[in-house]
């Protein structure tokens, strides 16, 4: 059998086209398979780079950040795209309840509303706002308006900055409800927030020590910074400290907030201690057992330390403060701050928000910049009243006894701090100048420095005339006139400068006359401080006014421009002094003690009648001895000088103007 033929036969053009193709689009599809396993494989490799800096960028939650993430948060963050709605509705129910008087319908709302997007730091900005501001002012009395502010602070400092530690406009907002809400005046209720804020922090640090430099500040201080700050891993080796520890436990005095409430309140040494045992009715075991051990001579050392570690415990833990970034800025950069005080808060929120956020890419330059020149609003704060006198009751803090005065121990501090930001932040500016703040803080600086001027004279003392002297010289040689030209109010001695300025304003008697007792309180309210040369200073000064209106009173015919005597004057000045309703109790003991013989002498009698009440209105009632003691030789004196209450001068004749006699 043959073998079959085959036909000879063509595949047509277009099915080998076909057939090509195909071939084409495996290979094609081989290829695209390969490249897609590799891109796979190349995105793997770079997603943790990529979560590197998506956390160094705050676009993520970092676990790391805040382990254990609350479960409702953690479920809230599941919602997708349904978050933008639910965060519009809780922020406009919010407002509602908030308009219909519902405060704490209106503070849960506003927590959903940052649980629903705690990565965006304008939220918690808002909810801080609204309760530190809004909410606050809805209510009437201290104790809920200051709970309210602490609120603000609270969510800010306690949840806000730990889902955003990099956040600039927190740490900008922080510092601002401290200076703005409780430092300054805006709020009708502020010094109620100052005495709160000033109790709570002499509760947590301690009485400050009367200290003679601020090196012994800063030892003090030092001994918070430097405690252990393993409580547990301590008590285990410490034989000396444990059995402190276990006798505090024995009489239910934790090793938290409240020991420290409890010796601030009690401990003999404090400013407010309570009488010694053996003077006090009998009190419950556990009262006295707790007052025996706190005041135990024996456990003073071990306490002391005991304390100090809990003083930095609840530094961190409660109030978020870093005990080594607080001794570093009074150390190496602001001086002697005292915590009680808004002022040095703010100046810590400004100061560590701008250390932790430099350098970060995802903020405004516009709030770095802001969030540092802060700072400076901090320091001038303190400079005008940074210095505290405060007499704290710590179980009603608005009761307390507060006293805020300057402090130009900050001036040369602020000066610095002008000419380091300045070069910071403007050095590269063509128009900047070696020693000078730069072009765009040399406004706010010169008129900063003329403050700083007349505070350092007026304060007086060697070292205070010297530096005054020195900003003197300096805006003589560079605040210019725009032709370059030196201003002719420089070229001037500085006692023209700044006596020139309060001499020229006293042209009528009432206008002299005002300067004069101005001078004379506020002498008496630094000697009633315990601010002896200050005191000594504007006593000089009010003396100098005086002889100045005097001068050429000699020649009137009928004594109409001429004043009392000037010991006349001051003793009307204590006498009113000694009566003011806002001066504390305290503080008129203190100046009573401190005062010249010859000031009691001339007032005591006057005085006496006010004095009885006083201390009989005090709990418990003050020995009226030991708080105003009758000036000695005061029957001789009262033979002596018969008229020392005063001359006799006829009022209501017209003082005419000084240029006009």
């Amino acid at each position: 059998m043959s073998e079959p033929q085959f036909l000879p036969y063509k595949m047509p053009e277009h099915l080998l086209a076909r057939q090509s193709a195909m071939r084409r689009q495996w290979l094609v599809q081989a290829v695209a398979g390969g490249l897609v396993v590799a891109c796979f494989a190349t995105a793997g490799m770079l997603l943790p780079p990529i979560n590197a800096i998506r956390r160094e960028r705050q676009l993520v939650i970092d676990p790391d950040t805040i382990k254990g993430l609350p479960p409702d948060i953690a479920l809230l963050g599941k919602l997708g795209t349904f978050r933008a709605l639910a965060i519009d509705w809780a922020s406009i129910r919010a407002d509602r309840l908030k308009a219909e008087g519902k405060t704490y319908e209106a503070l849960q709302l506003h927590r959903m509303v940052c649980d629903l997007a705690p990565r965006f730091p304008q939220v918690w900005v808002n909810a801080a706002w609204n309760m530190a501001y809004n909410i606050s002012v809805m209510k009437y009395t201290p104790e809920e308006r200051w709970q309210w502010v602490k609120n603000g602070i609270e969510i800010l400092r306690d949840e806000g900055l730990v889902y955003n530690p990099k956040a600039v406009a927190l740490y900008k907002e922080l510092g601002w409800i401290y200076w703005h809400k409780i430092g300054d005046f805006l709020d009708d209720e502020h010094l109620n927030y100052k005495r709160a804020l000033a109790v709570e922090m002499q509760e947590v640090l301690g009485p400050p020590p009367a200290v003679l430099s601020d090196e012994e500040y800063y030892a003090w201080f030092r001994k918070i910074v430097e405690a252990p700050r393993d409580l547990v891993a301590l008590l285990a080796t410490d034989a000396e400290l444990s059995r402190l520890a276990f006798r505090l436990y024995s009489v239910r005095l934790e090793l938290d907030g409240s020991l420290l409430a409890f010796v601030a309140r009690h401990q003999r040494s404090a400013p407010n201690a309570v009488e010694p045992l053996e003077n006090r009715p009998e009190a419950d075991s556990l009262l006295t057992r707790r007052l025996e051990l706190i005041n135990d001579p024996k456990e003073a050392a071990a306490l002391d330390r005991l304390l100090a570690i809990v003083r930095s415990r609840v530094l961190r833990e409660k109030y978020k403060l870093d005990p080594d970034w607080m001794l570093d800025l009074m150390e190496k950069q602001y001086g002697p701050l005292d915590w009680r005080n808004a002022f040095a808060h703010s100046l810590y929120w400004w100061s560590y928000g701008d250390r932790a956020t430099r350098g970060y890419e995802n903020i405004s330059r516009a709030d770095a910049i802001n969030t540092a020149r802060n700072v400076f609003f901090a320091l001038q704060n303190l400079i005008t009243r940074g210095r505290m006198t405060l007499w704290p009751d710590f179980d009603d803090p608005f009761s307390s006894y507060i006293e805020l005065t300057p402090d130009t121990r900050y001036i040369p501090y602020l000066y610095e701090t002008y000419l380091r930001l300045g070069k910071e932040h403007f050095g590269d500016n063509p128009k900047f100048v070696e020693g000078t703040p730069g072009p765009n803080y040399m406004t706010g600086f010169v008129t900063n420095m003329r403050n700083w001027i007349e505070l350092l004279y007026l304060e007086g003392g060697e070292e205070n005339l010297a530096r005054a002297e020195n900003y003197f010289v300096w805006l003589r040689e560079n605040n210019p006139h725009p032709d370059g030209k030196t201003q002719e109010q420089y070229l001037i001695t500085l006692d023209e400068f700044v006596m020139g300025d309060i001499l020229s304003q006293l042209q009528t008697y009432k206008a002299a006359g005002a300067f004069i007792r101005s001078f004379i309180s506020r002498s008496l309210k630094q000697l009633s401080l315990g601010q002896e040369k200050p005191s000594l200073r504007s006593l000089q000064l009010a003396r100098m006014c005086y002889d100045y209106w005097m001068a050429d009173t000699a020649v009137d015919i009928n004594d109409r421009r001429k004043m009392q005597p000037f010991r006349i004057i001051l003793r009307d000045e204590m006498e009113a002094y000694m009566q003011r309703a806002d001066i504390a109790p305290h503080a008129k003991a203190r100046l009573w003690k401190e005062a010249s013989l010859e000031l009691r002498q001339l007032t005591y009698d006057h005085l006496l009648p006010y004095f009885q009440r006083l201390c009989a209105a005090q709990k418990p009632p003050w020995n009226f001895d030991a708080a105003f003691r009758i000036p000695p030789d005061m029957e001789a004196f009262r033979e002596k000088d018969p008229d020392y209450r005063g001359l006799p001068r006829t009022e209501g004749v017209e003082q005419g103007q000084r240029e006009r006699q």
